[in-house]
């Protein structure tokens, strides 16, 4: 099982706290008071509807630290997911039959890094590359 079990209830905050049709009774009683705040406070609205989900929970830790608590808890295990299955299909497309070596720790860190190379600037600078990068 990938995901844990959760409350319905909890994934509509999550999704949308703004909601009319979010029942609050049904969250746990010491996140309630927090949540009505957050439904009320018009500056997170606006932050909610410029931002992603997780940028918005994150950014709402330190006030409503609480409801940010079980909403990032809902939302790290896809995103951690997403990172192990793209490492696992790159590490297969690096080590197959025609290419297997031993240490894929170099290619595997170019291929998975979210910065882009500056293979011109390298080239300028006559930085010789490995081989097998390309």
């Amino acid at each position: 099982m990938y995901f844990p079990e959760f409350k319905e209830e909890e994934g509509k905050m999550v999704r949308n706290p703004f909601s009319s049709t979010l029942d609050i009774t049904t969250i746990p009683n010491d996140v309630q008071d927090e949540l009505l705040d957050l439904k009320n406070y018009s500056a997170a609205k606006d932050l909610y509807e410029e931002k992603s989900l997780n940028v918005f929970w994150y950014s709402m830790h330190q006030s409503y630290p609480k409801v940010s608590v079980i909403a990032l808890r809902l939302l790290l295990p896809f995103s951690t997911t997403y990172l192990c299955e793209s490492g696992f299909s790159t590490f297969l497309q690096i080590k197959n039959k025609s290419r297997n070596r031993l240490h894929v720790d170099p290619n595997m860190r170019c291929a998975l890094s979210v910065t882009q190379p500056r293979i011109r600037q390298l080239d300028e600078n006559n930085v010789s590359l490995p081989t097998d990068v390309w």
